[in-house]
């Protein structure tokens, strides 16, 4: 067999080569396996005479066969495209193996092909693929044929769910009851389930179902991919030697999941269903697949995703948040999600433990924690969710102390951070001192020009400082119409440094602040004097943010020259919030371009979001941030690959349910073509022009909260490729 001269890498790393053979009537099929997930990238090429877009019909059959079926693919795409892939489209590639390639003539283009189970038997691929490229009318314009094989017979393949160490927990009833664990064989394809058989964990709101362990004997490296059914959950997994519990669930039927590489000498794994703000809930997993890895293989991983550590990353953390979705009842579980910002390398944890003028989230004596009941924002359909989460950690545990204690443990830098307030009037979360003042309110906020307000808020981060805070900080962000001038914030900052310095004189140590407080355009952000704050030295951290969907790319330039000279560092801020740049690369475009700016780190809101709550890859994306190399080598592969994906445009996801909304901004990013000019016309009306990213419908001012308005739109996003213009038409729904 021929040899293939170039290796794809979608994770950065090298492939096996297995070969070119040629096709029936024209240019040879390529194929190569990928190293981390043994999928299979089968590269063509679109005849030179093909119009603006083909359709793609990929079929395989055993060897000789003849019995041909759709092929489970997808294009040759990014990450972030995968993660913006609506499921209509993700069915048409998975279970049509359709794909819709759009100015690709005479032009080489590959998809992505994953033979399990179907097309392996016994870990070993003997198939034939056929690729035919199709006229949007039907008309065949190519068709190419070709034996394709790999053996994987070294991958470990988890799907026998009867094998966990606890036997007879895994009952064999197709509808478990309530608080039952359930290995189902025999399913209809309706289920959604790749062999026909799941482990499913059906949720008793109340009581947990107990943890599940599945026996494995492995040495040395593996890529570890689960897949699940979106329709039933799904599952928390961690390895018997792991302290925290990672929670992964397929968004699309069929997709598999990258969880993590890990080395798997003595290690079993251990399944849990998760819990959520109204308590437990279901669980599922269709099967575990575990790659091995070489070492070379496990070095390409960690400089691709790590490297070395030049970079000051501060991330926020809010155990308020936390507690919504885990059952926290003893003192050591706090220690469960600082591991993550551990492993994410970041520096500082600032943790969130309360807003001026609502309950807090620590064991206060000078104010009143939440002890009890609370609620939250949406969620889904649940417009206003309520639970008992938040208390029950507050009457269980000691939750400033204990992440204090534990952040030290693992070598992060903890401030205690409250927001500047919003008393949330009227719900149980207001507090008595709001509640008896009334009058030192401004709408939902206390009102830092009164004198009593001030000093309750340095009796409180007294408070934490006497708990053992290194730092504190304060979130202007949250909210800013606590601040009327620029001359009442200055004279709060000033006592804030009063007081750390009378315990930094104690301890022999410095005591920092941090501050987050609203950037150039944002709401109120005049009234914010970071120039005075850092000449002064009464700030030692200042992140410059946005709040909410709008100004996520100020300009740090004057953050820059204002910290200059100074012993204050700029940490502007990324939102890591739904609302913030995707993940991975617009968000890493927006650290590419301020670490080019020369900034010396970041502060990442929320950080929490997608470190414990989110997908395995936003993990990934988040522990590049501390070394700037892997930054530039991530924008560097993105330019090799490029021309090599497929093109398309994708869109953001709705914060809500319901549509897009005027607080954020709906965000389109491209494949397969440069990151040039873009134009958004909204039912036939040009509203944005860009000469390249960031990308936005609408500018990210205030003034254009408008644009998409209630109700239903047709959008038209164009991108230039080359003398012509990439296009692609959506629906888009504006919220309520």
């Amino acid at each position: 067999m021929k040899k293939s001269v170039a290796c794809l890498a979608r994770f950065g790393i090298a492939m096996g080569c297995l070969g070119i053979v040629a096709g029936g009537s024209g240019a040879a099929i390529r194929y190569e396996v990928e190293s981390v997930t043994r999928f299979i990238e089968v590269s063509y090429t679109v005849p030179s005479d093909a119009g603006e877009e083909v359709e793609v019909l990929c079929s395989w059959s055993p060897a000789g066969k003849g019995n041909w079926r759709p092929a489970k693919v997808h294009p040759l795409v990014s990450e972030t495209a995968l993660y913006l892939v609506r499921e209509p489209q993700w069915r048409e590639w998975t279970e049509q193996g359709k794909v819709l390639e759009r100015r690709a003539a005479g032009l080489e283009r590959s998809v992505v092909f994953n033979p399990y189970p179907e097309a392996q038997i016994e870990g070993k691929v003997e198939v034939d693929f056929r690729v035919e490229i199709q006229s949007p009318e039907g008309r065949v314009l190519s068709s190419e044929q070709a034996p394709v094989q790999a053996d994987n017979s070294d991958v470990v393949c988890l799907e026998d769910w009867s094998k966990v160490f606890q036997q007879g927990v895994p009952s064999k009833s197709l509808n478990p009851d309530p608080g039952e664990w359930a290995y189902r064989t025999n399913l209809a394809a309706s289920e959604q389930v790749t062999r026909g058989d799941d482990l499913l964990g059906k949720a008793d709101i109340k009581v947990p179902l107990p943890q599940l362990s599945h026996p494995l004997n492995l040495k040395g490296w593996y890529a570890i991919h689960v897949c699940t059914s979106p329709l039933k959950g799904g599952i928390g997994l961690r390895l018997s030697g792991d302290e925290r519990t990672d929670y992964v669930g397929s968004r699309y039927p069929f997709q598999e999941v990258f969880w993590n590489w890990r080395r798997m000498d003595h290690q079993h794994l251990v399944l849990r269903q998760q819990h959520i703000y109204t308590g437990w809930a279901p669980a599922h997993v269709d099967y575990v697949r575990l790659v091995p890895l070489g070492e070379d293989q496990v070095e390409s991983l960690e400089a691709k995703f790590g490297g070395k550590v030049d970079k000051f990353i501060a991330g926020y953390y809010e155990p308020y948040s936390w507690a919504f979705y885990e059952n926290v009842q003893h003192t050591l579980q706090h220690r469960e999600p600082l591991t993550a910002f551990r492993e994410a390398r970041l520096s500082l944890v600032d943790i969130q433990i309360g807003r001026f003028g609502d309950k807090v989230v620590y064991e206060s004596r000078l104010t009143d924690p939440l002890n009890y009941s609370t609620i939250g924002d949406p969620i889904g359909e649940v417009r206003v969710p309520t639970t008992d989460n938040v208390g029950r950690m507050q009457q269980f545990s000691n939750a400033l102390e204990a992440t204090l204690r534990y952040a030290r443990e693992l070598g992060l830098i903890p401030h205690a951070n409250f927001g500047a307030s919003n008393c949330y009037p009227g719900t149980p979360l207001q507090s008595d001192f709001s509640k008896q003042h009334p009058e030192w309110m401004r709408g939902a906020c206390l009102r830092f020009e009164v004198p009593q307000v001030r000093e309750y808020a340095l009796s409180l981060y007294r408070e934490a400082l006497e708990i053992g805070a290194p730092g504190i900080s304060i979130d202007f962000c949250r909210y800013p119409e606590s601040i009327d001038n620029a001359t009442t914030c200055s004279t709060l900052l000033l006592g804030m440094r009063t007081l750390c310095d009378e315990f930094a004189a104690a301890r022999k140590l410095p005591v920092p602040i941090l501050v987050r407080f609203p950037g150039m355009g944002v709401r109120g952000w005049e009234n914010f004097d970071y120039k005075r704050w850092a000449g002064e030295g009464w700030a030692d951290y200042l992140a410059p943010s946005n709040i909410q969907g709008r100004h996520h790319h100020i300009d740090m330039k004057p953050y820059l020259e204002g910290v200059s000279g100074t012993r204050c560092k700029l940490l502007p801020c990324v939102d890591a919030l739904a609302w913030g740049p995707d993940m991975p690369d617009p968000f890493l475009w927006r650290v590419k371009q301020l670490y080019d700016l020369g900034v010396e780190g970041l502060y990442i809101y929320q950080a929490d979001n997608r470190l414990i709550y989110a997908r395995p890859g936003d993990r990934r994306t988040m522990r590049m941030l501390a070394g700037g190399a892997a930054i530039q080598s991530w924008w560097e592969e993105d330019k090799r690959m490029r021309s090599r994906r497929s093109k398309g445009i994708f869109l953001s996801y709705p914060e809500q349910i319901d549509g897009y909304h005027g607080w954020e901004r709906l965000r389109p990013w491209v494949e397969g073509v440069e990151l040039g000019p873009m134009e958004m016309l909204l039912d036939g009306s040009l509203v944005s022009r860009s000469e390249g990213p960031p990308y936005s419908l609408g500018s990210e001012d205030y003034s254009d909260d408008g644009i998409l308005t209630t109700g239903e739109h047709e959008l038209r996003v164009r991108v230039k490729d080359g003398e012509g213009w990439l296009e692609e038409t959506f629906k888009v729904v504006g919220g309520r």
